[in-house]
Order: C-alpha cells, then structure tokens, then sequence
C-alpha cells in the first residue's frame, strides 16, 4: 500500500513538475515587407520554405485583405508598420509642425523629416489613427516606427563626433512647456532658437533628456493603451536606433530620445534595427547591441538586420549577412527581422541563407 502511495506521490509531482515548466517561446523569424505586386500564393510558399512565421508590414499591404487571409492560413502573424513622427503628408499639409534643431533649421536631412514631438493635437490624431487601423484590420502586432526624435542615425558612423549631431526638438512648443513643467526661467538673452537650445543644454541638460525621453515614451503608452483596448491581445513592437549607452556620448538618449527602461512597460518587443553594414560595424556589434538593451528591457529585444548593403558601396557578402544572422540569434535574442523582403527579391541566395 506505502508502495503504491509514494508512487503516485512521485508521479503527481512530476506532473506538477513538467506543467510548471516555462517552454522556451518560439523564435520570431520575420521579414519587412512594404510593397508587393506579384503574386501572393508564390511568396508566402516563399516564406514557408524559408521558415519565415512573421510578417511586418506596410498599411498599404496590410489593407489587401486577400493578403492578410493568406497569412492567417498559413499561421504567419501580421505585425502592422506604424511610423509615427515621421510624417511628411501632414507636414505637407501644415509646416509649422516641423521639429525644429538646437541649430534653429528644421528637422529635415535627405528623406527624413519629423514632426515636434510634443504637440498634442498631433498625438492625439496618430493615436486614435493606430486604433482606427487596428479596428479595421485586426493585426497581430502593432510595430511602432519613428518613435523617437529626429536623427538620419542610418548615415552616421563610428568615427562621427557626438557634438555635430543635431539634437531636436527646440521649437516653441516644446522649449516653452519644459521650461513651464521644471519652472525654469530664460534668460532675457535668449531670443533665438539657437540661444535658448544652448542654455538649455549647458545647464540643464539631465532635466531636457528626461522630458524629452518622457514624450517619447508617453507616445508609446498613448498608442499602446488604445489600441490594446481595442484588440486586448494584440503585441506591441518598437523600432529602435540601434545605440549603445557609449555610442557618440549617449546619444540614444540625448539625439533619439529613446529611453528602453522607460519604453519597456508597455510593449512586447523591441526591436533594434541593427544594419551593421549601413552603420559600418560588423556581426559581434549586433550581440553587444543585443545584449546591452535586453539589460533595460529583459525579454523583449528582436533585433532587426539589413540583408543587403545600403546607403554606401561597403561589402556586404552572403557570408557577412550569415555571420549577422548568427549574432543576431544569439541569446537572449527573441529572434531576428529581416530588413527587406526586396532584397531577398534581388539575391536569392540570401533566400537560400535563410532556408538552411
């Protein structure tokens, strides 16, 4: 009987045992995708083959609702792309908006140009625009670009001094209620943009990087909040500059804004675009890159990495981007998004890398 008791006993607690187990969450293996016109059945057979289990995709992508059933059926989750700050139609249309640099020139370099980050109307009209998308299209992430402030980070490189790295926003909008939230008072010196950016950042520079960080991450939790009412299981994804806290002086915090501890809270992921050979570091920088922002988010980085060169005509081999995906997959890594599906399009033996 004493036999028999302990063996149940025993196997009792072995099932206890194996229910409690935390299984290892499977890796995510997507890709970036913003337009496609051929056809759809051939790319997700594509996909299948290669292993890919998530799409990140364009609005405009998202919208071919033939598309978004081929997904599903074939279990590849949709994590919908929703740039925020950047914005150039709303720009176009009311140019006062603009966020404006320490050297009083509008945020705008190239293609990239950004609205002030403090204005509410604004923020109110893009968070109630991700709840819109998500109601209407029902996707199983939300993956927040441009979720920072201005800076062409893609074109800066190692050697670039953090002192000739614009720094924004200093308009009026945003000089005028950080001054009002820390009752600061300015000088009667500082008439231009430039004096009053130059003031703040010499004697106040700790107190701007915290409300600037704060406007950052309250856009996160603004558009989180909403759309999680709307779709409560819905995941929550954040594209970061890939700096670390030594990079150029700490400029993930006084250029970007971006604030991981304080943007954790309120997402499932985040995702360093970590393109080493646009940034020109190489495969062991994307770990370090990796390992330092899980140290400020634990669980949470998925980091994303370019398949071919861009920007500059640095080598980019087939193997350079095997080692990048190597790195990129490396503990505590919760997987790797390929940036972008055209460029799988253009070399398929970076399709053949995948697939192996």
């Amino acid at each position: 009987m004493m036999k028999r008791y302990v063996i149940l006993l025993l196997t009792l607690v072995l099932f206890i045992t194996v229910l409690n187990c935390k299984r290892e969450p499977e890796k995510i293996i997507g890709v970036k995708i913003y337009e496609y016109e051929k056809d759809f059945d051939v790319l997700i057979s594509k996909w299948k083959d290669m292993g890919i289990n998530t799409a990140f995709v364009s609005k405009e992508l998202a919208e071919n609702s033939f598309f978004r059933q081929l997904l599903k059926e074939n279990n590849i989750k949709t994590f919908l792309i929703f740039p925020v700050f950047y914005d150039p139609e709303r720009l176009d249309q009311d140019s006062a908006l603009y966020s404006v640099t320490n050297k009083g020139e509008i945020a705008s370099e190239d293609w990239v140009e950004f609205v002030c980050p403090s204005r509410k109307g604004f923020r109110k009209i893009k968070a109630e625009e991700a709840a819109g998308l998500v109601r209407e299209l029902q996707p199983d992430g939300l993956s927040i670009d441009f979720i920072r402030t201005f800076v062409f980070w893609e074109m800066i490189y190692p050697d670039r001094k953090a002192e000739s790295i614009d720094i924004a926003c200093f308009c009026d909008s945003c000089t005028g209620k950080f001054c009002k939230l820390n009752s600061i008072v300015l000088p009667d010196t500082c008439l231009t943009v430039i004096q009053k950016a130059a003031y703040i950042l010499n004697n106040h520079s700790e107190t701007w990087d915290d409300y600037r960080t704060g406007l950052i991450a309250s856009m996160v939790k603004d558009i989180a909040e909403i759309v999680r009412s709307i779709k409560p299981d819905i995941k929550i994804n954040v594209h970061a500059v890939p700096w670390r806290d030594e990079d150029f002086e700490g400029a993930n915090i006084s250029v970007a804004a971006q604030d991981m501890r304080k943007i954790a809270p309120y997402t499932d992921f985040i995702s360093p675009m970590c393109y080493s050979q646009m940034v020109r570091r190489d495969a062991e920088w994307i770990e370090s890159v990796v390992r330092e922002m899980d140290g400020k988010a634990p669980r949470k980085i998925l980091p994303s990495i370019q398949v071919s060169a861009g920007y500059h005509d640095d080598p980019y081999t087939v193997e350079d981007f095997r080692n990048s995906i190597t790195s990129a997959l490396g503990p505590p890594s919760r997987g790797v998004v390929f940036f972008s599906w055209t460029s799988f399009e253009k070399d398929p033996a970076r399709r053949e890398v995948i697939r192996q």
